[in-house]
């Protein structure tokens, strides 16, 4: 899906090449459920429902605002298998079991998040977390091996675009984001 197709507003996005590589690392073809923490505009949840039409999705968003675009872009494009969630993750009362997960968006509380995210995956589910600071990618990373996650891959995003500059043109680059993926282990 293209960024220009979803409603945006000031809320921070995944943009289309990282979002097309998280939700082919969220590995979603025989998953039920998936929750995304930290929805911003909705661009992960409404791309991984489009692409998996029998999926469960929930979405937990704490920003007012971030959250009207994302019941605007539900309604864009017609979709009936999300419930928006608005909240600080953890969320206590959200006791799903779920086949995936992505944290977009911690606000501060990766590590009780992750804990959280452990309990309620199902064994051998998949999780993915987007981030764009080093200090959060070593945390993940330490957080993630403390909490016996296993299969951890990680990977560096780097994608520029081309834009007008003058008379020419230049790759103006985005946020090198990393990527990582792993499985809640036994």
């Amino acid at each position: 899906m293209k960024d220009s197709e979803f409603i945006r507003g000031k809320v921070p996005m995944t943009k289309e090449e990282i979002r097309t590589i998280s939700i082919s690392k969220l590995n979603l073809k025989n998953c039920s459920t998936f929750l995304d923490v930290g929805g911003g505009t909705g661009s992960i949840s409404i791309q991984a429902s489009l692409e998996n039409k029998g999926l469960n999705v929930f979405t937990i968003e704490r920003n007012e605002e971030a959250v009207e675009l994302i019941y605007e872009n539900i309604d864009k494009f017609n979709i009936n298998n999300i419930k928006v969630i608005k909240d600080y993750a953890p969320v206590d009362s959200f006791d799903k079991k779920i086949d995936s997960a992505f944290i977009g968006g911690s606000g501060g509380n990766l590590e009780e998040i992750i804990i959280w995210l452990k309990g309620l995956l199902n064994e051998n589910a998949t999780l993915v977390i987007n981030c764009i600071i080093v200090e959060t990618l070593n945390e993940s990373l330490r957080i993630l091996k403390e909490q016996g996650f296993g299969d951890i891959e990680c990977v560096q995003v780097c994608v520029s675009r081309l834009e007008k500059l003058g008379k020419g043109n230049y790759f103006k680059p985005l946020n090198p984001t990393y990527i990582i993926s792993c499985k809640r282990g036994r």
